[in-house]
């Protein structure tokens, strides 16, 4: 039969001396609203990258997460703080602000105005939003507006002409939050402003985190660009509040009554505008005075502000370009969205932490750790290596001043420990891969060793079941031996164990590149534990061998609410048994994946994993089994690897057809386009990857190999320790839906078959060449010098002692490949009928680079002396 003609994806990288700018304007395919229907909770309103500020209006929803819901709810505000893509409770939105016309105040008296969130809420129009700007028509008929700048917000808000003595009114809750949370502790001034010929507010309250401990403090600095002609003071909602009258002096209340705050009446101007400038801070309000003055001195110069925040956007954004010929506007939208996602948390407020002095950066929202370091901080290696540097140095600085790496930190709270320790792979994912500007890494691995070693807190911080991971070499159901006690949710222990298991690799990984030996081998034989929750005799769906709870004596552990008729069910906790069961809190031994997809996480050694599952043939139906049967929810964390497990069996077609499948039935461009939580972009980073054609095992120095989804597609990265930019183009001539299977391939022109490349390609540069075609039959990526690295087989630099041959009890039963591409899976590639017959598999030896085979050959250190 004739075959597809193949087509050439080649990948060039050259280097220039200054920074890229953007010079093209990728923001225009930005849709924030994508994912604020459903639960995606996105944040939808104005922000600039990283962002301290992040302003638009909050409905009044059950689903308000992060302000705006696209339900249909009306709004009772809009606020100049959010969070992006949270579970949790509702977080931040304090300060809110509210146009109001004669219609809610009859005859502009203020005392007729609806004061309480459900009295007061608004319907509205369709919103507009796009980066750095966000608008939303109100059914009283004034249009609001929003912009950015780093730590302030400008609103615009355009009433309709008035109708004879029609005031412009405008309610501003100083403690308000979206959940509500307001502890009692405020204060707030109204005087007036002689440099803006306006009325200045100020205020703080104190708040409760919405997925964390203790408490914040917050700081607003608002102005007005017209002096009010009448204005109250209120408590209370409507039809039960108090009032004072306030007049052009100044005045000071201390607030402990929720809601409070003001409420004023604007006489109607030329333009019938009225803006706003609320700066926010979180030492206090002289600062976030000062920040709204600095950043924007002209409260009538919102367009300029609005074009400045989108010029930054395009700025950040613009580290990756594509040429779009023959893709689809929704692809598009898909991608430049997704990536837009990305930057917007976690968030840069350095200089402005009050909870210690220092100046190493800061940076908060964490939200959490354990969503985020998967997706998110690897992309940020790639595309924002800078960035990426600072968020290293913050965290660390977060160990100096309280002890311990985070997992999860929102409001300069400590958040809630969802699993491992997962700081230790952001650490160390950043650590491999050469970033070090300004970073103390030996400090870092300190941190780490910490987190391994000390109990702690580990509701917030650190690890649970230390010692008794130490006297069994693994976490017990129900184990209370901690010591200090924890008041976590003593759950998860089978989850927890494979994610510990990780992070000592993760640590081992950083012993490594700092010479350190004894912490390599230990970490690295410590990351073998996995296997100790591995019961081989567990038989589901045709397939044995899972990962299964165990108790303190050694017996495997049955739940008797779940596990029914004494048989373990390692589906339990997926979309298609008990899905909601396993959430924090929920009893659940594993947290948020069932067995089934937990069983497959062993990232550092997925070789002794094929081996164990019973080899490369059966593991790779077992992943056919895992999404055919429902037991895969892309919806959280855990699911976004497997989609990509393929390639380690030597099956990179069958990994090309399920990622697009995946991407195609749970990801879109619709207000509902996202298949869970958004998880501060961590969902979103997911589909950049996917379309870059690639996948970071977070953590080590691994990209899976997957196929992209435009023609060309330009990468720059400053690397940290250079001045120089490596830009990194992939050229895939012909792309198309059918020609997405790569055929064949070269480095820097030299044979190249291996389904993953390294870090290098980014921050070194070469030239990759990717030959492309229709057809399934490809041997590329198929043979076992192909595959990517594992410890067990002398990946990861592993000088060869027991530590480097995984875990004891592991047999080999059968080829770690599976010698071709197998059947197109359902809603992926091949032919359309499943028919895609492979071909046979051989070995291939290749010519590295110098510098790849250097690092291969663990040189890593070379990076850091």
């Amino acid at each position: 039969m004739l075959r597809p003609r193949p087509y050439i994806l080649s990948i060039f990288l050259l280097s220039f001396p200054a920074i890229f700018t953007a010079a093209q304007d990728p923001a225009q395919f930005v849709n924030p609203l994508i994912g604020t229907k459903n639960g995606g909770h996105v944040f939808s309103g104005a922000t600039l990258p990283w962002g301290s500020v992040k302003a638009g209006a909050d409905s009044n929803s059950n689903d308000g997460q992060a302000g705006y819901v696209s339900d249909g709810t009306p709004i009772f505000g809009l606020s100049s703080l959010h969070d992006d893509g949270t579970g949790g409770g509702k977080s931040l939105g304090n300060f809110p602000l509210l146009p109001l016309t004669s219609k809610e105040c009859a005859g502009n008296d203020l005392t007729k105005c609806p004061l309480d969130r459900n009295s007061r809420s608004i319907d509205h129009g369709d919103p507009s939003a796009s980066p750095g700007y966000f608008s939303i028509p109100l059914n009283n008929g004034v249009k609001a507006e929003v912009t950015v700048t780093h730590h302030a917000a400008l609103y615009r808000f355009t009433y309709q002409p008035p109708s004879g003595s029609d005031q412009m009114m405008l309610l501003l809750e100083a403690t308000g939050d979206l959940g509500q949370s307001f502890l009692g502790t405020g204060q707030l001034s109204v005087s007036p402003n002689p440099t803006t010929k306006g009325t200045r507010i100020t205020g703080s309250g104190s708040f409760i985190p919405s997925f964390g401990q203790s408490k914040y403090s917050v700081y607003f600095c608002a102005d007005t660009s017209a002096a009010f002609a009448q204005a109250k003071y209120y408590e209370g909602g409507f039809g039960g509040g108090t009032y004072t009258d306030l007049n052009q002096t100044a005045f000071k209340k201390d607030l402990v009554n929720a809601p409070a705050g003001v409420v004023m009446g604007f006489p109607s101007g030329k333009d019938n505008t009225l803006s706003v400038r609320m700066g926010v801070s979180w030492t206090s309000a002289d600062k976030a005075c000062a920040y709204a003055e600095a950043e924007v001195p002209d409260l009538s110069a919102f367009d300029s502000i609005h074009t400045a925040a989108r010029a930054k956007w395009n700025e950040v954004l613009g580290t990756v370009e594509v040429d779009a010929t023959g893709v689809s506007a929704d692809t598009q939208q898909l991608f430049w969205t997704s990536l837009y996602r990305s930057y917007i948390s976690p968030t840069n407020i350095t200089g402005d932490n009050p909870l210690w002095n220092s100046t190493e950066p800061y940076w908060d929202s964490f939200y959490c750790i354990w969503d985020s370091f998967r997706t998110i901080h690897p992309l940020y290696a790639v595309t924002a290596p800078t960035a990426q540097a600072q968020i290293i140095r913050a965290l660390i600085d977060v160990y100096r001043n309280t002890g311990w790496l985070p997992d999860c930190r929102m409001s300069l709270d400590k958040g809630f420990t969802q699993g491992g320790s997962n700081a230790d792979s952001l650490l160390s994912d950043s650590f491999v891969k050469g970033i070090k500007e300004g970073i103390d890494w030996n400090v870092g691995l300190q941190a780490m060793r910490k987190d391994a070693e000390v109990p702690g807190d580990w509701q917030v911080q650190g690890r649970g079941g230390i010692a008794s991971r130490e006297k069994y070499g693994y976490v017990p159901v129900g184990d209370y031996m901690d010591d200090p006690p924890s008041e976590a949710d003593h759950t998860r222990s089978a989850s927890r164990l494979l994610e510990y298991a990780y992070n000592d690799f993760s640590i081992a990984l950083v012993a490594q590149g700092l010479n350190n030996t004894p912490n390599t081998t230990h970490f690295f034989n410590k990351s073998n534990d996995w296997f100790n929750l591995w019961n081989p005799d567990v038989n589901h769906t045709g397939f044995k061998g899972f990962i299964q709870p165990r108790n303190a004596d050694g017996s495997w552990f049955l739940n008797q609410a779940f596990d029914t008729g004494g048989v373990f069910r390692p589906d339990h906790c997926s979309p298609v048994y008990g899905h909601l069961d396993c959430f924090l809190g929920g009893g659940g031994e594993f947290y948020e994946a069932s067995s089934w997809e937990y069983s497959f996480y062993v990232p550092h050694d997925m070789a002794s994993l094929v081996q164990a599952m019973g080899g490369a043939e059966t593991f790779s139906a077992r992943l056919d089994t895992l999404f055919s049967a429902g037991f895969h929810d892309i919806g959280d964390e855990p699911g976004f690897l497997p989609t990509y497990l393929y390639n380690y069996v030597g099956q990179p077609a069958k990994t090309v057809d399920r990622v697009d499948a995946v991407l195609a039935e749970y990801y879109n461009t619709s207000l509902n386009g996202l298949p869970g939580n958004d998880d501060s972009g961590a969902m979103g980073a997911y589909a950049v990857w996917t379309h870059l054609g690639l996948y970071p095992v977070a953590g080590q120095n691994t990209y899976l190999i997957s196929r992209p989804y435009f023609p060309k597609i330009t990468i720059h990265n400053r690397a940290t320790s250079e001045s120089a930019t490596t830009v990194t183009t992939i050229l895939a001539s012909g792309l198309s839906a059918q020609n997405k299977y790569i055929q064949s391939a070269t480095l820097n022109g030299e044979a190249y078959t291996r389904n993953w490349i390294p870090h290098e390609v980014f921050s070194k540069g070469g030239n990759l060449t990717l030959v492309m075609g229709a057809s399934r039959e490809s041997t590329w990526g198929t043979g076992e010098g192909d595959l990517p690295m594992s410890l067990s087989m002398g990946g990861f630099g592993c000088g060869g002692g027991e530590e480097c041959r995984g875990p004891k009890g592991v047999k080999v039963v059968g080829p770690r490949t599976v010698g071709d591409n197998g059947k197109a899976v359902a809603g992926g590639g091949g032919d359309g009928n499943g028919n895609g017959n492979g071909g046979g598999s051989r070995r291939r030896v290749m010519a590295w680079p110098l510098w790849i085979t250097l690092f291969l050959l663990g040189r890593t250190f070379l990076m850091f002396m």
